[in-house]
């Protein structure tokens, strides 16, 4: 990183979606909205540098407490997928060829959820990736709690300081709120580990037992059939078991016993 332009030089194997280098996130960036910035709408073919597109964007919405933009379900709608026809022509093998290059290029233009939280993250000073973790934290999604570093190859960080503070609350009977500051106070810690190469991994039945059908990144996300998100090797996600997260049947038959019990313990 460079520390005097504050820029961050991209290491070739993120370029594909972020470009060579990206500005670093620093705390006026952040407080001053600026100019309203719309939805980019990206088209389909449009693949090199595309997250780096988006983060202004996404991180306006986070900013505005619009953090539905990085649920997968709505990821899809910063797409344009209005096609060009400048280049039809009358003739139906031209068509084909042109048509079977689009969709390779579509292919190539892969844009995942966990890699606009994941970039939006690893590309912020430390204040600000506190400040956004404390406007995700009051909605269910997940987060990367192991994200790699922009400008080195299989180097990670380690997000736990940075997400240590803020209030998760539940409602163990009415009237009654116990508040948990995460990582700070008690927790208890369920870890799923991937064996083997299962055409259904562990995301995919995961996300059966949540609220949002798509929260742990699976092969079964919105435009997954693109390929799998570039950033999530070896990264880890992780979110709180509370009747936010959970989908009714697990928090009844589960968790909800357990914080009627008024403890502060919260399960990650």
């Amino acid at each position: 990183m460079d520390n005097n332009n504050k820029i961050i030089t991209v290491h070739e194997q993120w370029r594909l979606i972020l470009g060579d280098e990206i500005s670093l996130i620093e705390p006026n960036d952040y407080v001053k909205l600026g100019v309203i910035i719309s939805n980019p709408g990206l088209t389909d073919i449009e693949k090199n540098g595309s997250i780096a597109e988006l983060l202004p964007y996404i991180r306006q919405k986070v900013k505005m407490w619009g953090v539905g933009v990085l649920r997968a379900e709505n990821i899809k709608v910063l797409i344009n997928k209005e096609v060009s026809k400048e280049n039809i022509t009358d003739d139906s093998e031209s068509d084909s060829e042109d048509d079977f290059e689009d969709e390779e290029l579509q292919r190539k233009n892969q844009l995942s959820r966990f890699d606009c939280i994941a970039s939006l993250l690893s590309s912020a000073e430390c204040i600000v990736v506190q400040d956004i973790f404390q406007t995700l934290s009051q909605f269910p999604i997940t987060f990367p709690l192991i994200t790699p570093k922009l400008n080195e190859e299989k180097e990670f960080n380690v997000m736990l300081p940075l997400y240590t503070g803020p209030i998760i609350k539940w409602e163990p009977s009415p009237g009654l709120i116990i508040e948990n500051r995460l990582f700070s106070d008690p927790f208890k810690l369920i870890v799923a580990i991937r064996i083997g190469k299962n055409s259904t991994g562990k995301s995919t039945i995961l996300n059966r037992l949540m609220t949002p059908d798509f929260m742990f990144s699976s092969k079964c996300d919105p435009r997954a059939n693109f390929g799998v998100p570039y950033m999530v090797s070896g990264s880890v996600e992780f979110t709180w078991l509370t009747q936010e997260t959970c989908k009714m049947d697990l928090w009844n038959e589960v968790f909800k016993d357990y914080y009627q019990k008024e403890k502060k313990e919260i399960f990650l």
